[in-house]
């Protein structure tokens, strides 16, 4: 039952025991008395009224107590709809399909809420990779909930053993444990690339997804992704050799692209360098204008 209907309630019972109290509502103010039909007047009058009064004064409080109880039975009746706490009688909610918001596993026929940052608990068909018959737990955007993948090349990953092959779990953004983002890659910390190439990112905005694999050095033109670490960036694999920081989520969670410059010493005639961002275009590198 809405909270406003409860207070409806509440005010209307207060209203009908206040008319009781003063006797307006069900008492009777009139002073003359009446017996048999016959208009009694004068001492008569006093004798008639001093002898009832007794009798007009249990009936009356026995009035107004059987009409309270009245009003509260009707106001408690009112608020269950004429039925035995119909909320209780429910029972608990049933557990729901995938893609409903949830609070615990119980909530879930797959007995998994996965929670998604700034949305909450989504009922999902696993909350980690080894949830999975095989492959990986990854967070599908389109369906908002997280589902089990083949652990292909760009999927969100938990461990290297969810992830297809010779695949690693390599994380590609640090979002200092907000949420994961961590994806099956062809190289990172635990598979180096070999010989002189090196690791780097490539962002998949539109699919929230990506990977790291490995390009020769300066082989990456500007705007594509490079390798960054504390807000710094690595710019071996930029055709530039320079890779900025490109700020997401206030300065918390920033990606490394390769870009024109790092700083103004890198620009020609006096031009400044705009460093690295992220907007509705995708990622961009640093220019010098």
């Amino acid at each position: 039952m809405h909270v406003t209907t409860k207070i409806a309630s509440v005010l209307f019972l207060t209203t009908v025991l206040a008319c009781s109290d003063d006797g307006t509502g069900l008492g009777n103010s009139d002073t003359s008395s009446s017996t048999g039909g016959a208009e009694v007047t004068g001492d008569d009058a006093v004798s008639a009224t001093a002898g009832m009064s007794t009798t007009n004064a249990t009936t009356t409080a026995g009035t107004t107590a059987s009409t309270t109880a009245t009003s509260a039975d009707s106001s408690e009746e009112s608020e269950s709809g004429g039925f035995i706490n119909p909320d209780e009688e429910s029972g608990p909610a049933e557990p729901g399909p995938n893609g409903t918001q949830c609070g615990t596993n119980e909530e879930c026929d797959s007995g998994f809420c996965y929670t998604i940052p700034m949305v909450g608990g989504v009922c999902s068909e696993c909350l980690m990779d080894a949830d999975c018959e095989m492959g990986t737990c990854a967070l599908d955007p389109a369906a908002m909930s997280a589902v089990c993948t083949d652990g292909s090349i760009g999927s969100m990953c938990d461990s290297d053993e969810g992830c297809m092959g010779d695949l690693v779990c390599t994380e590609l953004i640090d979002t200092m444990g907000l949420f994961n983002a961590n994806f099956c890659s062809e190289c990172g910390e635990s598979a180096p690339c070999e010989g002189e190439q090196v690791c780097s990112p490539q962002y998949d905005a539109n699919n929230f997804s990506g990977h790291f694999t490995c390009v020769e050095p300066g082989s990456v033109p500007n705007n594509g992704g490079c390798p960054i670490e504390g807000g710094i960036g690595d710019g071996t694999p930029c055709e530039s050799g320079h890779c900025g920081a490109a700020d997401l989520f206030m300065g918390f969670v920033s990606l490394g692209v390769c870009g024109e410059c790092t700083t103004a010493e890198d620009c020609v005639d006096g031009q400044m360098c705009t460093p690295a961002a992220s907007g509705d275009g995708g990622l961009m590198g640093a220019i010098c204008e």
